[in-house]
């Protein structure tokens, strides 16, 4: 067995002792028909529409600003309409990982979640003002580059404590922080949740090495380059919010932030401007 399967079977048992939430019954029914030469569109709509709470996250967030639509959205059949199957599977998974943890978590996640739909936006956004991005696969990794915080919420009682810590840390990796005190990181469980509910490998990867800053310099084996994209577009997202709001300041832009601009193309000025367009975005819409 060659180093890369051991690898992978020593992640999945990490995995299997923290407790990855099962890809939903609603996802894998969705992605069986999106997968026919010709998908029946009216049951995906009844699908969807069955959901309560995914028909409601699905129109707050199609509506909101930053998606840019023309024409808001009133229907689950507007909204194939208007995003495109592709698109909107990949939504719909972003709203029922929130879902997945429902009820499982005593400790309020409300802030989480919420930040976690900002940064798809704000992400989705960016992507759009720059040539040779996907906007969509943005959207997801914006959502999902975090996932395994819940998870590891879950099962350390400790683990919030451990997100300060690694929050201000500038001379130390914020995965490290997390493996020397739980022996695993949540980037690790949230590549792994990915994996298991078959998100695109661009995303997977992008998820597994998301504070490995180093990696955006140059061509990387385990980073392709559309991986180190959605990395870098995330923490630009994540420090536009964060100079918006004044709050949740972390030490991840200071440890990454040049070379994310770097990576981009980018001059300071540059990203000022997305900056106060992304600002002016924030102060209309609420979340």
């Amino acid at each position: 067995m060659d180093e890369p399967e051991l690898l992978d079977q020593e992640l999945e048992r990490v995995a299997l002792s923290v407790g990855i939430p099962p890809r939903p019954g609603v996802l894998i029914e969705l992605s069986a028909e999106a997968k026919k030469d010709e998908p029946d569109f009216q049951h995906i709509e009844k699908l969807v529409s069955a959901d309560v709470g995914l028909s409601a996250a699905l129109f707050k967030t199609i509506n909101s600003p930053f998606y840019g639509l023309r024409n808001k959205a009133t229907t689950v059949k507007q909204a194939i309409n208007l995003l495109g199957l592709s698109a909107l599977l990949r939504m719909i998974t972003g709203m029922a990982l929130r879902n997945s943890f429902a009820g499982t978590n005593q400790i309020s996640m409300e802030r989480f979640w919420d930040a976690s739909a900002k940064v798809a936006l704000v992400t989705s956004y960016i992507a759009k003002q720059l040539p040779g991005m996907i906007r969509d696969e943005a959207y997801t990794f914006g959502l999902f580059q975090d996932c395994g915080i819940p998870v590891l919420m879950q099962r350390f009682p400790a683990y919030k404590e451990t997100l300060g810590l690694a929050n201000q840390s500038v001379s130390r990796k914020f995965t490290e922080i997390e493996d020397e005190i739980h022996g695993t990181n949540h980037a690790t469980i949230g590549f792994l949740l990915a994996k298991s509910w078959r998100l695109p490998e661009t995303v997977t990867k992008a998820i597994r090495f998301h504070h490995e800053h180093a990696m955006l310099v140059g061509e990387q084996d385990d980073l392709p380059v559309e991986s180190q994209n959605l990395v870098a577009l995330a923490l630009l997202a994540e420090r536009a919010i964060q100079l918006h709001s004044g709050r949740s300041q972390t030490a991840e832009w200071v440890k990454g932030g040049p070379l994310v601009l770097a990576h981009l193309g980018l001059s300071d000025a540059e990203f000022n401007e997305i900056e106060e367009e992304i600002k002016q975005i924030l102060d209309k819409d609420t979340f």
